[in-house]
């Protein structure tokens, strides 16, 4: 195993990171970055010349490793014990979300050109089929991605119609999501929630169904990168969990994973347009309880960590999952509701709560919620029948009756 890594955001060296005599984290900024930028690594790791010792900076490296099985099978397939960060970062932390990479410090300066193998429709149902068994292509030359949670992905570059494999320090822009194999629709719901989502008003990244021969998945476009005249750009981000120091096993409330009063102060004190930013994230939080999402967690939240500093940035994993109640996904919210996590026991005095304990007037929170179960109820259908027409499954009419329950009962019980 290495003795360091290079941390870099884009091509510049942010600084090293290491383990000590007893293998814990340590990383330390350079010279250079503190010199001639002024964007911090994470929120939690604010510019300073002394090393950040491992429960300082441990959380946000491991934050950017997956999850669970995912993690299981790669770390297998690597041949790299289970729970080594460090050696796992090594392998693959060559492309992670944001403009984050880590390389092995050799001492000689990385020279690693970027390039992409273009795909045929077949040969990427060939590598969408390989993923079960080698989750991020873990192991192939001159792959090292790495993206957080717990489900399938596959970072590719998407261009008018073509799909293509980055290798070395190429930058992806788009992310695939294979169907969850333990739970019907998850890409046809996906796809909905987002595209509901936007019609909403919600800030979300384009995305589409990708359907050749029997696969089917979910495409969405990174946020995290930027198209410019020289190619494409890695934008630095972070989610709340990493903003917040909190390691990714206690992603959950519950667990002592960021909460919404945590969530709401941080946007408040970090962005540089935190006005506009709440109210967006207010509607976040309406938008999952009125859909059903239950694991908004504070890994599905991200900060844009910008030159002009830090802003909210747009939503993702936006999934209905109390549809799933009877495969024994968990119903209870990932975030409480004015001290409720209970989502059919919320009422009128939850929500007047969570406003108080957010900062928000409780009467803007109570307009915004029957609003959009309003605007959910006139939209659903809408898209169901027009631009999901050809993709209707058990799961979206399942949705469809969820939608409208919650849309019901909300404004019953908030008018």
């Amino acid at each position: 195993m290495t003795a360091a890594l290079l941390v870099r955001i884009d091509e510049d060296v942010v600084g090293r990171l290491w383990l000590d005599t007893k293998k814990r984290f340590c990383f330390q900024y350079s010279k250079k970055w503190l010199e001639r930028s002024g964007i911090p690594l994470s929120l939690s790791l604010p510019l300073r010349s002394d090393p950040y010792l491992d429960d300082e900076s441990h959380p946000f490296f491991a934050n950017l490793l997956p999850e669970e099985r995912i993690r299981a099978l790669i770390a297998r397939n690597l041949r790299v014990s289970l729970n080594n960060d460090f050696g796992l970062l090594e392998r693959i932390g060559g492309d992670c979300a944001g403009a984050v990479s880590l390389f092995p410090d050799t001492g000689e300066p990385i020279v690693e050109p970027g390039s992409y193998r273009k795909l045929s429709l077949d040969d990427l149902n060939t590598i969408l089929g390989e993923l079960r068994k080698r989750p991020l292509l873990a192991g192939e030359k001159g792959v090292r991605l790495s993206l957080a949670g717990a489900q399938k992905k596959l970072p590719v570059f998407y261009h008018e119609g073509t799909f293509s494999l980055a290798h070395g320090t190429a930058p992806s822009n788009y992310i695939i999501k294979p169907a969850m194999e333990d739970l019907d629709g998850t890409v046809e719901n996906e796809a909905f929630c987002m595209a509901l989502a936007h019609q909403i008003g919600l800030e979300v990244p384009p995305s589409f169904i990708h359907h050749h021969r029997e696969t089917k998945v979910f495409v969405i476009k990174r946020y995290d990168r930027a198209a410019t005249p020289e190619g494409t750009k890695r934008l630095h981000q972070e989610d709340f969990c990493q903003a917040l120091r909190i390691p990714p096993e206690h992603k959950y409330e519950s667990e002592g994973g960021p909460s919404l009063v945590a969530s709401f102060d941080l946007v408040r004190q970090a962005s540089i347009r935190s006005g506009k930013d709440l109210l967006s994230l207010l509607n976040w939080v309406i938008f999952n309880y009125l859909t059903g999402n239950s694991d908004a967690h504070g890994k599905n939240i991200s900060l844009l960590l910008l030159r002009d500093g830090p802003m909210l940035a747009p939503f993702y994993d936006l999934l209905s999952t109390r549809i799933y109640t009877h495969y024994g996904v968990a119903e209870g919210l990932a975030m409480r509701i004015g001290g409720e996590s209970d989502p059919g026991a919320i009422q009128k005095k939850h929500w007047e709560q969570f406003a108080q304990e957010v900062g928000i007037k409780p009467r803007l929170v109570l307009t915004r919620v029957a609003g959009m179960a309003k605007r959910i109820q006139a939209l659903r259908l809408q898209l169901f029948k027009g631009a999901f027409a050809d993709h209707r499954c058990d799961a979206l009419y399942r949705l469809m009756e969820l939608m409208d329950q919650q849309a019901e009962k909300t404004l019953r019980r908030v008018g």
